[in-house]
């Protein structure tokens, strides 16, 4: 996990420069000069050679998402432009996205995008308070009531779809994530740890068109899948 590696490397450079302090007054008192210097190059190569080598899975990573923007006909779109869920959001949560695309999927404008969040602002559409990860918002063909999901198993709104049997079974199943769906846009979050894939994406979209087929809110081509 990306935050696991930020921690050994934050533990790694910690202790170098402990190191770097401390071993003059210590062991490296009694060693000729040119060992001291020798050790102190070795830990800042070390270190050096970490923060390196997380720059280079980085950049590979994002390489890959641009790859697969590129290969899917995916659109940037502004990150700042409004977005559905912030009249939704708890009085204190912030939710920040990061990059955001759009492309058609199925007939339907689909956008995607990467957000962090806190102080509990997505109110049980993911697991724990604060974190990261992906988005999708389906763009509907006709406006809907308001309606969704939340975690544990939680219903928002009073629409009939809503008592649908097959929808909560999905829930129940880890089939589909929670949603919300308002107006002309049904959107859903996943929260992830680690670099962002390709397949974070695809997987969020994937289930959030399932959503929206046990719904019965797409186009035909949707319907029919």
């Amino acid at each position: 996990m990306k935050n696991m590696r930020d921690l050994v490397l934050g533990f790694f450079m910690f202790a170098g420069l402990c190191c770097i302090l401390a071993a003059p007054r210590v062991v490296m008192i009694a060693l000729p000069r040119s060992y001291q210097m020798g050790i102190y190059f070795g830990v800042l190569a070390l270190i050096l050679g970490l923060v390196a080598r997380d720059h280079r899975r980085d950049r590979r990573a994002l390489d890959r998402i641009e790859a697969w923007v590129s290969a899917g006909g995916w659109v940037s779109v502004p990150a700042g432009r409004p977005w559905p869920w912030e009249s939704l959001l708890r009085t204190r949560g912030t939710v920040t996205v990061r990059r955001a695309w759009q492309s058609l999927v199925d007939d339907l404008l689909i956008t995607v995008g990467e957000a962090k969040w806190d102080d509990n602002a997505l109110d049980g559409a993911v697991v724990g308070w604060a974190g990261k990860g992906v988005f999708v918002e389906v763009q509907l063909p006709v406006a809907t009531e308001p309606m969704g999901i939340r975690r544990p198993h939680r219903t928002i709104g009073t629409s009939h779809r809503l008592d649908l049997p097959a929808l909560h079974d999905a829930f129940e199943n880890g089939e589909i994530p929670p949603f919300t769906a308002r107006d002309r846009s049904l959107f859903t979050f996943e929260a992830f740890e680690g670099r962002l894939i390709p397949g974070s994406f695809d997987r969020l979209i994937e289930r959030t068109l399932r959503i929206v087929r046990l719904l019965d809110l797409g186009s035909d081509t949707v319907r029919d899948r």
